[in-house]
């Protein structure tokens, strides 16, 4: 069960990581004269690293940190974007 519980988790956070990268790579270059900004895609490597930490059992829980930096900080953007 908790071997299911860690990759539910870890689909759900990576599509959600992938997805408003993405999204975000694309709408960062829609301006006038402006490029896409690809530090917004570091947010893709920075949740393989903590996917590939919890391969091994010793460091499991520190890969799972890892995996929810970027998420928590998408979730920052977002909430910050709306002003609640």
């Amino acid at each position: 069960m908790n071997r299911i519980l860690f990759i539910v988790v870890n689909i759900f956070t990576g599509l959600f990581v992938l997805i408003t990268s993405v999204v975000g790579y694309g709408i960062s270059g829609m301006g006038e004269d402006s490029t896409p900004n690809i530090a917004i895609l570091g947010l893709i490597v920075i949740w393989a690293v903590g996917l590939a930490l919890q391969l091994s059992k010793r460091i499991r829980v520190l890969g799972f940190i890892i995996t929810f930096i970027p998420v928590m900080f998408i979730l920052y953007i977002y909430f910050t974007a709306m002003n609640i």
